[in-house]
């Protein structure tokens, strides 16, 4: 063979070429992704209540803390999966398919031997594919079976038979409808779902691919030294080329490195890397394509150039198919088994080929020439003997291993079915056959096939996860972790014993798991995590410093650092912590740079996005948020909150946060003074006798006594104090006080005097020197009332004579301020003037709604009552009248009601017109 005639015509790229490179790209794209897709690390939000104040309400001398939760928001690891990747299956089984007819359609070219030795694999594909098993042709039988046979082996045989001066290119059209029908009869009769079969064609197809896989390192095992050999004499001019030693001392370095790996398992690199012989095999498959050519010698005689260039392409896109599913799968047996015969491959093979060279060509190489060129022309050792050599070396070390690869490949295919049954198990609950299935194929998987299958026992985990069964996911982990240190496994461990109870289980699993993987940050993380169940604080900041050590930076890290900060009340050094944050990606460190902004000095942020289903970061992130625009009495943003929250709070994903969505959409709406809509969103809060309960009781009385309700916040928070509220019998003492009950107020002064803790003591002395000084007495209205406004703008507009102005005003008041009892005295006095006697009775009893112990309202009712013909509605408060007047007080309003009743009755003489009853709100 003509040298330079080999250069000049060398290959190049074609839409195999193409196609093939897309294959490995995939392949390593999967690489890199594959792990975390099929068992992703989840990080886990956890919060931690941190008292803040929020605003302080004036009470005589005292500022009443309106106090809230604030939440640390911290973040540990989980490991949810193993997850079914039906696209990596789809493109794994769409590259088989490919491989299939370019595969066929070359071998019908060929001789007659090498067209059998070529559809031997064929077959073997599509007997291992178990079609039966999907009810095609609504049969468990093999019949569709016989139809792939005679469609695809028949027809590939026609072609071979009586098609010898056929185009390759038609070849691929025929076999490609062939196949193209079998796969449009196979996914339209099968009985399961899409998903479903592609996933069980590609299980079932392992096997295939394997050998695919096996057949290809085979063929580019020698392909390493080769293409050293290349980079030793490739030089144009013989000064450029380097002699026999360089290239000794790669080839053995390389060969060496091969060697520790076999014999130890790993090898370790730089930077906490080992070595992945599965690397090893980019350089061989692009030497392989790119010098076929010049390795035409070895083959010429079986396989013309032109049809072993397909085949090559075809059989290397198909491996990578195969390899891309193993790693999208993160299928353990299969990739140790790739690992490991790529490793004796590359090594046995290569070995020997250096010998093969050096017998043959080592003159050659002495004198610097081209030896690269003729290196599958030998002179004195043939080629097939490094072949024989080298498989034998692999059939000796397996069988002194025991034959694993078999039983790897099958532990790795009972993987993926064992998948594919949890699934469909997880789609129907009820189906416990399916589950006992897929805990049948885990088992074979991982304790006969394969020990340490860490997907086995992963699948099996999340088997008994979804079933609940929390003790035989321990089990299955346990079993796992027994047979080698896992990060994700520990870390799974670590989150089903998170529990105060299950502390030193943790503690251990943790403490193990970092001990064998030093370098994992998750690890050091949750370990610091779970030590915030104890007071070990040094413990906590040891660990949360290594974590920062091993990931500096990250967004977990800054997370629990600043989350610690803050539940240890050290501000000032949370506020010289790094800042800034995505808070699209990075919600939980949000969530606490806001906390610490309410704790400190908040600053006004945008709105931030919020995902239709929150978590508990997303929930913390927006609690803040809305919490600081109440702060800050950004009324913008308050607006633009309120009916995210509501839209938040109605969906049911969202249960979990409804009472504390709720209870933001009623400080929202009492920071923009619509205090009517507060109340009545934080009303339900407020049912019951739970302590929870009791703070929102305590809320509502606190919001009473702010808009001067003073008896009747002293009521509110009288229940409060009973349902155990914590500041609310102080707040209780002030409200008596105010609205002129002072024995009251000082009986409940002397019960926190007499209290067993020392802060309430305090308390009852400073509310008992108050009362006694004279400091706490009945005291006027607040200036900034709610209503006071309306009230002013209606008296201006009776002033100017505008009386639908002032009546809009005085209705404003009895909608949105019925709490302001001087306003809704004017209301009544402005509606009874202008004869509308109904709008006066509504009014009023709006009024007494919300102070129902007024003396004045209860006064202007009655009279209200009786102009508007209600007199039956005014009997309770005439009889409260009766027991809190005077006697002289009374009469005269006894007086006063008569003459009211009289004119009503005589101005319905006048008109013969019934009066008009209101109903009842």
């Amino acid at each position: 063979m003509n040298p330079k005639l080999a250069s000049t015509h060398a290959w190049r790229p074609s839409w195999l070429g193409v196609l093939a490179t897309l294959a490995v790209g995939l392949a390593v794209f999967y690489y890199f992704t594959g792990a975390d897709s099929t068992l992703p690390v989840q990080l886990v939000p956890h919060l931690q209540s941190v008292p803040l104040t929020l605003e302080q309400v004036v009470a005589g001398p005292a500022q009443l803390p309106v106090q809230v939760s604030g939440y640390a928001v911290s973040l540990t690891h989980d490991v949810a999966g193993p997850f079914t990747q039906p696209v990596a299956a789809t493109l794994f089984l769409v590259l088989l398919a490919v491989t299939l007819v370019g595969w066929t359609a070359a071998a019908s070219a060929l001789a007659r031997l090498p067209f059998v030795a070529g559809m031997v694999p064929v077959i073997f594909l599509l007997l291992s594919l178990n079609t039966e098993s999907l009810g095609i042709f609504n049969t468990s039988e093999r019949y569709f079976l016989y139809v792939m046979l005679a469609l695809i082996g028949g027809g590939a045989y026609v072609l071979h038979a009586f098609a010898e001066n056929m185009r390759l290119g038609r070849r691929v059209s025929v076999m490609a409808i062939l196949v193209a029908i079998v796969g449009g009869l196979l996914f339209s009769q099968s009985q399961l779902s899409a998903s479903d079969t592609v996933l069980q064609l590609a299980a079932y197809a392992t096997p295939g691919g394997a050998v695919l896989v096996a057949l290809v390192v085979l063929w580019v095992g020698v392909e390493n030294i080769r293409a050293l050999l290349w980079f030793n004499t490739q030089a144009e001019q013989p000064g450029g080329r380097f002699g026999f030693w360089p290239f000794a001392a790669v080839s053995l370095l390389y060969l060496g490195v091969l060697l520790l790996y076999v014999w130890n398992g790993s090898v370790p690199l730089l930077f906490g890397l080992e070595l992945d012989p599965l690397t090893l095999l980019l350089p061989a498959v692009l030497a392989g394509g790119l010098g076929l050519r010049l390795r035409a010698p070895s083959y010429a005689g079986w396989v013309p150039y032109a049809n072993a260039r397909v085949l090559y392409v075809l059989a290397v896109a198909g491996a990578a198919g195969a390899l891309a599913y193993a790693f999208a799968t993160d299928n353990t047996p299969l990739l140790a088994a790739a690992r490991s015969f790529s490793g004796q491959a590359l090594l046995l093979l290569g070995a020997v080929f250096w010998l093969y060279v050096l017998i043959n060509f080592m003159p050659l190489i002495e004198k610097r020439l081209q030896v690269f060129r003729v290196a599958f022309e030998p002179r004195r050792l043939p080629l097939y003997t490094v072949y024989v050599l080298g498989i034998g070396g692999l059939i000796v070390i397996q069988l002194r291993m025991g034959y694993p690869l078999p039983d790897q490949v099958q532990a790795g295919q009972y993987n993926n079915l064992g998948d594919l049954a949890r699934q469909q198990s997880e789609a129907e609950p009820d189906q416990l056959g399916l589950a006992g299935l897929a805990e049948r194929y885990y088992a074979e998987s991982g304790d006969v096939l394969y020990r340490s299958n860490l997907h086995a026992q992963f699948g099996r985990a999340a088997l008994y996860r979804f079933r609940q069964q929390r003790g035989n996911e321990m089990v299955a982990l346990n079993r796992a972790l027994q047979r080698g240190p896992n990060e994700k496994v520990s870390l799974r461990l670590a989150a089903l014993n998170s529990a105060p109870e299950d502390l030193f289980n943790g503690l251990d699993i943790l403490r193990r798991g970092l001990k064998a993987q030093p370098h994992s940050a998750a690890l050091a993380g949750d370990l610091a995590q779970l030590f915030t169940q104890t007071a070990l604080n040094d413990s906590i900041g040891f660990y949360l410093d290594q974590a920062e050590r091993l990931a500096p930076g990250s967004y977990v890290s800054r997370t629990n650092q600043l989350g610690f900060l803050i539940s240890q009340n050290l501000l000032e050094v949370a506020q010289k912590q790094k800042t800034g944050s995505n808070s699209k990606e990075e919600p939980a460190l949000a969530a606490n740079q806001l906390l610490l902004g309410l704790l400190t000095k908040p600053a006004d942020v945008p709105g931030a996005p919020s995902p239709a289903v929150l978590n508990d970061a997303s929930f913390a992130q927006l609690y803040h948020q809305t919490l600081t625009s109440i702060r800050l009495r950004n009324q913008s943003n308050i607006r633009q909150v309120l009916p995210q929250l509501a839209k938040l709070a109605a969906a049911e994903a969202n249960a979990p946060y409804a009472e504390q969505l709720q209870f933001l959409q009623a400080l929202g709406r009492h920071a923009l003074g619509q205090e009517v809509a507060a109340r009545q969103l934080l009303l339900p809060l407020a049912a019951g006798t739970s302590g929870t309960a009791s703070y929102f009781q305590q809320l509502l009385g606190l919001w009473q006594l702010q808009q001067g309700q003073y008896a009747t916040a002293a009521d509110q928070l009288a229940l409060a104090t009973t349902n155990g509220a914590g500041l609310a019998a102080e707040a209780r003492a002030y409200a008596l006080a105010m609205s002129g009950q002072l024995d009251s107020a000082q009986a409940v002064a002397g019960r926190l005097a007499s209290a067993a803790d020392t802060a309430s003591q305090q308390t009852g002395r400073r509310l008992q020197a108050q009362l006694t000084s004279g400091k706490l007495t009945l005291a006027d209205p607040p200036a900034k009332r709610i209503g006071n406004n309306w009230l002013t703008q209606a008296q201006q507009a009776e002033q100017a004579r505008n009386p639908a102005a002032a009546s809009k005003s005085y209705q404003r008041i009895v909608h949105e301020a019925p709490f302001n009892e001087a306003a809704i005295l004017a209301a009544g006095r402005y509606f009874t003037g202008q004869h509308n006697f109904t709008a006066a009775y509504e009014a009023l009893r709006a009024g007494l709604d919300e102070n129902p112990a007024s003396v004045p309202l209860l006064r202007a009712y009655v009279l209200a009552a009786a102009d508007a013909g209600l007199t039956e509605y005014a009997t309770d408060a005439l009889a409260q009248l009766q027991r809190r007047l005077p006697a002289a007080a009374y009469a005269t309003l006894a007086t006063e009601y008569a003459a009211h009743r009289l004119a009503r009755a005589a101005a319905s003489d006048a008109f013969s017109v019934a009066p008009t009853v209101p109903s009842l709100q």
